[in-house]
């Protein structure tokens, strides 16, 4: 029965263009592909750990193709390489756990900077001359508050409102860069090879924002809600009604460029019903 489904599923997804490897990390708990949105988000969210951070940004959405969605929920955005001592550690968003940053980093404060349910993790260089700073973004706190949904990579440590709180430690650095080459420094022309064209380009305070930006909705399988600790949105009727919840996985990357350089980046995945 389970091969048949799959059968079933993958025809479906060769007809309709459901995500493979972008999402193989969910299928391997059996979740199931639902719909993705046609068009790219209206607005980001504020980034109260940052100078100015409490700065909202809305902009005109766009239609996202096929090829841009695959291209962002790339997982290899999602894998930042180079972590620790002997910078040879990998954390991932929507994988890696506060234990695990903990473990590859060392002790830090969770910060609660400002935003609804989200807490911060922050680590700034120890390493002499080296200014970079790396966040982590934890989500669905109080309550649950463990899956990282968001990693940032800075290279200016001044940009960071809550610098004075940042654990010091040799384990971030200048080198640190994304499975897919995402990295400090690279060029524009570089970031379109990795990403293609921006969805929206804006000034802020820290440099030019480039924005990417999809979504996709998941009939979350029982193993996959209690593996992220919330077995109510499994996609299963409510008692009493026929409605199955159905959360929707949203995914921003947002690099800024100084000059023709980037000089920090963000990757972030979450999700809601």
């Amino acid at each position: 029965m389970w091969c048949a489904s799959r059968i079933l599923l993958l025809a479906f997804c060769a007809l309709f263009a459901c995500p493979g490897s972008a999402w193989a990390g969910l299928w391997a708990h059996g979740s199931e592909y639902v719909d993705r949105w046609p068009y790219s988000a209206t607005s980001f969210y504020s980034d109260y750990a940052l100078i100015g951070g409490e700065r909202y940004y809305g902009y005109k959405d766009t239609l996202v193709s096929d090829e841009e969605f695959d291209r962002i929920f790339d997982e290899a955005h999602d894998r930042f390489l180079g972590f620790g001592p002997d910078a040879n550690a990998t954390l991932t968003v929507d994988e890696s756990l506060r234990h695990d940053v903990k473990r590859t980093l060392g002790p830090a404060t969770r910060l609660n900077v400002g935003g609804y349910e989200e807490r911060v993790l922050c680590y700034a260089s120890s390493r002499p001359g080296d200014d970079t700073v790396a966040l982590f973004t934890l989500s669905k706190c109080p309550d649950n508050c463990q899956r990282v949904s968001e990693i940032q990579v800075r290279a200016r440590k001044r940009e960071v409102r809550v610098l004075d709180k940042c654990a010091r430690v040799p384990g971030v650095h200048a080198g640190l860069a994304t499975e897919s080459g995402l990295h400090l420094g690279m060029t524009a022309t570089e970031v379109e090879a990795v990403l293609g064209k921006p969805q929206h380009i804006q000034k802020g305070l820290q440099g030019t924002m480039w924005f990417y930006a999809a979504s996709v909705g998941l009939a979350m399988s029982r193993e996959e809600a209690a593996r992220r600790g919330f077995p109510g949105v499994e996609h299963v009727p409510v008692p009493g009604t026929s409605y199955s919840p159905t959360p929707v996985f949203q995914k921003f990357i947002v690099l800024w460029l100084r000059g023709d350089r980037v000089s920090a980046w963000r990757v972030w995945l979450d999700w809601g019903l």
